[in-house]
């Protein structure tokens, strides 16, 4: 997805489950939900530079952490680890689950670290409240771009599989993200609305504002019409080989009456039999 939809959703996503976590504290709900912005723009290490000073210079100069501090480390990891050679400007390094753990973790030292040492771990809620808000926007950043035609790599490096919806974020005719928009809003106003009228509060907000977004992420994901396809290492490309690159797919889609197992075929040489 584009940075704004991303920023946007994960800021209505946050907001819901901080009425539930920390309903009555106005600072800690600004630093989580800055930490989850902050989350959110992280993984995109491929974002181009503005011309000139825009809002979108500032998500540019967030993402240059990423890309000039983390993916280099991990690249250095896998190669230390696995011998495997990986390009540190390869998007699917931070939209992947290990990579998004290492990005927390090197950030986490970056940040925890020197606060540790100034303060001596007196006012540590804070940093940690930063941190568990750029979690969250991690993984709603790959939630979103899981939705996406492009989608994401979750496994990687281990695993060349996809998980990939149909949403083309560019694409002015697709009103899913819109949707996405109104549908969120809508859930954050009501649960928002409940919480400081009064009306709502204790320990009836925690589940209502669970459901409310489980129910925002069902709905980005049942809209988007996910498929997902695993794929295993074949032969060098260029060489013509009987053997099936793409041997298990499972493919699931909204408008299914029921979800759908598709399983490939084995190809076997007969040569080698």
């Amino acid at each position: 997805m584009i940075t704004r939809h991303h920023v946007a959703l994960t800021i209505l996503c946050t907001l819901i489950l901080c009425n539930a976590l920390v309903p009555s504290d106005p600072i800690l709900i600004l630093v989580i939900c800055t930490g989850a912005c902050t989350g959110a723009i992280l993984p995109d290490i491929q974002m181009k530079k503005p011309k000139g000073f825009r809002t979108r210079t500032v998500a540019w100069m967030i993402s240059r952490f990423t890309s000039i501090v983390v993916t280099p480390l991990l690249c250095r990891l896998y190669y230390t680890l696995m011998r495997r050679a990986c390009d540190p400007w390869d998007k699917r390094l931070t939209h992947s689950i290990a990579g998004v753990l290492f990005l927390w973790t090197i950030l986490a030292a970056f940040l925890l670290v020197p606060v540790f040492m100034i303060t001596g771990g007196i006012v540590l809620y804070l940093p940690v409240a930063f941190l568990c808000g750029v979690m969250s926007g991690m993984v709603l950043h790959l939630i979103g771009d899981m939705c996406t035609r492009k989608g994401i790599t979750p496994l990687f490096p281990f695993s060349a599989g996809t998980v990939s919806g149909s949403i083309r974020p560019c694409d002015v005719t697709d009103r899913r993200i819109a949707q996405f928009h109104f549908y969120h809003y809508s859930v954050a106003g009501i649960i928002l609305g409940f919480q400081y009228l009064g009306s709502r509060q204790g320990i009836v907000s925690v589940p209502l504002s669970l459901f409310g977004i489980g129910s925002c992420l069902a709905m980005m994901i049942w809209s988007s019409e996910i498929s997902i396809s695993r794929e295993c290492t074949g032969d060098p490309p260029g060489e013509m080989s009987p053997v099936l690159s793409d041997p298990f797919v499972i493919q699931w889609k909204a408008g299914h009456p029921s979800p759908r197992l598709m399983m490939g075929v084995y190809y076997f040489n007969k040569n080698e039999q």
